[in-house]
């Protein structure tokens, strides 16, 4: 979301009159991180009950990015102590019509990792249709930025 401050007025304006507003794409960013939290800190560790989410609560980078910390710091914990077991465990998936089904974690987490590229791909998209250059958008651009901090 860094790249958020760095837009004109006049792309704000076609954010706002074509693409979508600060708040959709605050939605989808939201989105992915809710995800993350309901999939790996919720699903995963037995508890059906995910938290809800008001997105209009978040109204600014500085929230959005607390949020983020928070679910990352827990998802980390957990993802540290994943073994080859772990990820064979069935979890117990409940639709919306009340039916149930077993699926592995590991089938979760790749589950999680399409869902997390689909809504980043959205968020790219927007951010091309504006002529801004979106953060790195793959593994290794990620793993190349961190070594040179």
């Amino acid at each position: 979301m860094e790249f958020l401050p760095k837009t004109t007025l006049l792309s704000v304006t076609f954010i706002y009159e074509a693409i979508g507003s600060f708040p959709s794409q605050r939605d989808i960013y939201l989105h992915i991180i809710f995800v993350v939290d309901a999939y790996i800190n919720y699903a995963l560790q037995g508890n059906p009950n995910y938290p809800s989410l008001n997105y209009n609560e978040y109204d600014s980078i500085e929230k959005i990015t607390k949020y983020l910390e928070q679910v990352e710091s827990k998802t980390n914990a957990y993802l540290s102590k994943v073994t080859p077991e772990e990820l064979a465990r069935n979890i117990e998936r409940k639709q919306k019509d009340g039916s149930t089904f077993l699926v592995p974690v590991e089938d979760i987490l790749l589950d999680f990792f399409q869902e997390e590229t689909h809504h980043r791909g959205e968020l790219i998209a927007l951010l091309w249709q504006m002529d801004v250059a979106p953060p790195h958008m793959g593994f290794i651009q990620y793993l190349r930025s961190q070594m040179r901090k």
